[in-house]
């Protein structure tokens, strides 16, 4: 124990004699939230604006009328309904194109006399396919009522959550946010190796070091480096807009956790890197393969291969990054409790030990070896 102290300490002295290596990590986050903030700063409720051609048409007012009441859970209006002369269509097109406008709305009289709606714009534009998918909802039972027709199917929208995310950066923050955390994984892996390069394990053996000890100390000095990347993340956040909808402590431990796994996998880079070198480039790489398989950058298709009581688990869940991301995004989005995050927080611990205890066992092995 006194031994592993040792090495805690002096991987914390070496930090802080490499100002530059500790700075960079911690303004990471930093700086992936201010893009995040940048590019995802406008409100996911957004108000979309409609411009509406044939307003004349028989029952068209009726129509527009139930559009321009309709409001999201928080009260903002859905639609601003603008009301543009039949010749106007070019004007209204080219607002389109300007991105003035989300939709355009042509009315018009069908054969039978009941009134008929066309929506156009541009079919590669998230916001018009939104916004067309509301009008579709509301437009459609509308038109069947009115021409006399029963209505085969109600859908009835609820939201699952108490809480829902109210701008974009709310929804896509978690993810850069465990991008930020993973970044630990090379970070470690090139430390538990510069050891080895530095000849830091033969000088040591002489004092009956154990690689457990070694890459505990290393281990608990990353962690301290976590708590301060943690910190810097969740206040970068608030600052930038960010909703938190959760516990802040119970959001703070599941980002320590996460931490706790990308140093366990950075534990076993080490383990089969030549030099410093070769474990930051193969800890970039496993880094990259975390994010992109856990979801934070976009969502997975299902891969479910077994299901533990209501748990679904997929291909993917090996990866404790997938179990920490889920566990974020419901309590920073949702609201969770502790309680309803606890079997993904299991995982996630479950695995992150299961890997430090590989790269020990590994890293002693190899030690071994080269001794002999």
């Amino acid at each position: 124990m006194l031994r592993m102290l040792l090495v805690f300490r002096k991987s914390l002295l070496e930090m802080w004699r490499e100002p530059q290596l500790t700075v960079l990590t911690l303004l990471f986050p930093l700086f992936m939230l201010v893009i995040t903030a940048i590019g995802y700063s406008t409100p996911k409720l957004v108000t979309h604006p409609v411009l509406v051609l044939g307003a004349s048409q028989p029952g068209a007012g009726a129509l527009l009328e139930r559009l321009r009441v309709q409001r999201y859970p928080d009260g903002r209006p859905m639609f601003k309904v603008q009301i543009e002369p039949d010749s106007a269509e070019a004007d209204a097109t080219a607002a389109l194109k300007a991105q003035a406008a989300t939709v355009l709305l042509r009315l018009a009289t069908g054969a039978d006399g009941g009134l008929r709606a066309t929506l156009v714009g541009d079919a590669t534009s998230m916001r018009f396919i939104s916004a067309s998918t509301l009008l579709q909802n509301l437009i459609a039972p509308y038109l069947e009522a009115a021409a006399g027709r029963p209505e085969v199917v109600k859908i009835a929208e609820q939201p699952l959550d108490l809480q829902s995310a109210q701008t974009d950066m709310d929804l896509y923050a978690p993810g850069m946010m465990l991008f930020a955390i993973l970044m630990l994984t090379p970070q470690t892996a090139m430390l538990a190796a510069r050891e080895v390069r530095w000849g830091t394990l033969r000088r040591l053996r002489l004092s009956a070091l154990r690689a457990w000890e070694l890459l505990t100390g290393i281990s608990l000095a990353q962690m301290v480096m976590a708590a301060g990347l943690v910190a810097v993340m969740f206040a970068s956040a608030a600052l930038l807009g960010f909703h938190n909808h959760g516990p802040a402590w119970l959001a703070v431990g599941i980002g320590l956790l996460v931490s706790f796994s990308a140093i366990g996998l950075g534990l076993m880079v080490a383990c089969v890197s030549n030099s410093d070198a070769d474990a930051m480039n193969i800890g970039g790489v496993v880094t990259m393969l975390q994010v992109f398989l856990s979801g934070a950058f976009f969502a997975l298709p299902p891969l479910t291969v077994l299901t533990v009581g209501t748990h679904e688990i997929s291909a993917f869940d090996f990866i404790p990054a997938t179990h920490g991301l889920l566990a974020l995004q419901q309590v920073l989005i949702s609201g969770a409790s502790l309680s309803q995050v606890a079997f993904r927080l299991s995982l996630t611990l479950g695995l992150s030990v299961v890997y430090f205890g590989l790269g020990v066992l590994v890293f002693g092995w190899r030690q071994m070896r080269r001794r002999a």
